[in-house]
């Protein structure tokens, strides 16, 4: 990989890890779908300034083949992220998210004809072990239906990666990122009023929550990763999901007093330590 895919594969996480954080809060005090909908409608606006300051510049293409990838992500990958953030902690869905490069690689193999070698699997497992150290296996009554929807975001997001790769080879990044944020805010504004449950709530948590998964975590975050997606394999770039859960166990520990342990500081090193040496191997690792 290179250098720009290594640092937009860690500005995405760590933009992402936060984005649990700023969910939870904002959960507090309105609905998912009304909040969905505020996220989306400050992406949108955030991308239309750009281009209309002429900062990004969208072409004339056949915008509608690019519906498969939006019904991934972000319809359902939101749709089960969001309620799945309203029953569990946002550390324990960093971890559960971390499963997605573990299903990239199972997924692309198939539908790409893309593999890595032995110690690519490897650190790809360590990698993942070192995310379950950090939250470990805590499943109850309570939480399980949380984790099954962080479950099928898992699987929305990894089928994403795929969709993604195809496409990138005829649409760029800004013109990807441009049509999932219009998709998103027009889907989840749609559901929130067929509800009735569609709100305006004004205070802090509401407010920075949609400014910053607005902005960062949906416009900015999405456009580097349709970026790395295009120069690099999703077996690869998938990979930086492990590091998200490292930023999501921090961000909970300072800003939502969730407790750390040993084996979880144990387990930040491992997911590090193999994203570290991941990122560094040779361009040859990953056969077509």
């Amino acid at each position: 990989m290179s250098l720009k895919v290594i640092l937009s594969g860690f500005c995405v996480s760590l933009i992402f890890g936060f984005s649990f954080l700023f969910t939870k809060n904002a959960l507090d005090y309105v609905e998912p779908l009304t909040f969905l909908s505020y996220r989306f409608f400050v992406g949108s606006l955030f991308f239309l300034l750009l281009a209309l300051t002429r900062m990004i510049k969208l072409e004339r293409r056949p915008y509608w083949k690019l519906w498969k990838l939006v019904v991934f992500q972000p319809i359902l990958y939101f749709l089960f992220e969001t309620f799945g953030l309203q029953k569990i902690s946002s550390a324990e869905a960093g971890m559960i998210v971390a499963l997605i490069p573990i299903v990239v690689n199972v997924l692309a193999a198939f539908l790409l004809k893309e593999k890595g070698d032995l110690l690519h699997y490897t650190l790809v497992i360590s990698g993942f072990a070192g995310s379950i150290l950090i939250v470990g296996f805590n499943i109850s009554a309570q939480n399980f239906a949380g984790k099954l929807f962080m479950l099928f975001a898992v699987l929305s997001a990894a089928l994403y990666n795929i969709s993604s790769r195809k496409l990138s080879k005829e649409f760029s990044p800004y013109e990807i990122t441009f049509f999932m944020m219009i998709s998103g805010f027009i889907f989840f504004s749609l559901m929130s009023l067929a509800s009735n449950r569609f709100r305006i709530v004004l205070n802090v948590s509401t407010i920075f929550g949609a400014l910053y998964l607005g902005v960062f975590s949906s416009a900015v975050a999405f456009f580097l990763l349709n970026y790395m997606v295009k120069h690099a394999s999703p077996i690869l770039t998938s990979l930086f999901s492990n590091f998200t859960s490292v930023v999501a166990l921090v961000a909970g520990m300072f800003f939502r007093s969730e407790s750390v342990e040993i084996r979880q500081i144990f387990g930040i090193c491992i997911v590090l330590i193999s994203l570290l040496l991941i990122a560094y191997r040779k361009k040859g690792t990953i056969h077509r």
